[in-house]
């Protein structure tokens, strides 16, 4: 249960995500510069809560035969990243914010593939994997995007966030335990 509580937070948090960062696209016309740093920020409070989401529920990983440590690993990521991108972001010259974001979302996109392929289920595992191969996807794309306006990377991050976050809570609906006196693999 606590467990899929996270998954729905975490899910509801990428869905806001992408719809607060839509909103301020259409902010950025008036006040490009400033909107945009308020995004990235944005952005470092959702890995930041979504970091904590994660390790919290590595707790609960323990009851259920998960291994741990590909969940722990993911929350300490989203952790590192969101404090460098709060020093990037506060300094003169805010350089390598894309790499950052694209080598978090190629990070938490392997691992989430590996814990959902961990989950003992037997419905919602696909839309949890295409969410993960989503965020891979975006992290290898966000690579080979050079050079880019800063609200274009904005912009793609706002749809892949909203993209994420709608697929995130499908399939966090969709999870189904192993049926009573089915044979699991460990």
């Amino acid at each position: 249960m606590v467990l899929r509580m996270a998954l729905v937070i975490r899910a509801a948090l990428a869905l806001l995500l992408g719809v607060v960062a839509l909103f301020m696209l259409v902010l950025a016309i008036f006040i490009p510069r400033t909107t945009t740093v308020l995004v990235v920020q944005i952005f470092a409070g959702y890995a930041l809560l979504d970091g904590l989401l994660s390790l919290g529920s590595a707790v609960g990983a323990v009851r259920r035969g998960l291994p741990r440590w590909l969940i722990i690993l993911e929350g300490l990521i989203e952790v590192a990243t969101s404090i460098a991108v709060f020093i990037i972001i506060s300094g003169d010259r805010p350089h390598g914010i894309l790499t950052l974001v694209a080598l978090w979302a190629i990070a938490t996109g392997i691992l989430q593939m590996a814990w959902t392929f961990a989950l003992d289920i037997q419905r919602g595992r696909g839309l949890l994997i295409v969410a993960a191969a989503l965020s891979l996807a975006f992290g290898v794309l966000a690579l080979g995007w050079r050079p880019l306006a800063l609200l274009t990377a904005v912009w793609r991050l706002a749809v892949y966030a909203l993209l994420l976050g709608i697929l995130r809570l499908a399939g966090t609906f969709r999870i189904r335990g192993p049926q009573p006196g089915a044979c699991t693999l460990p």
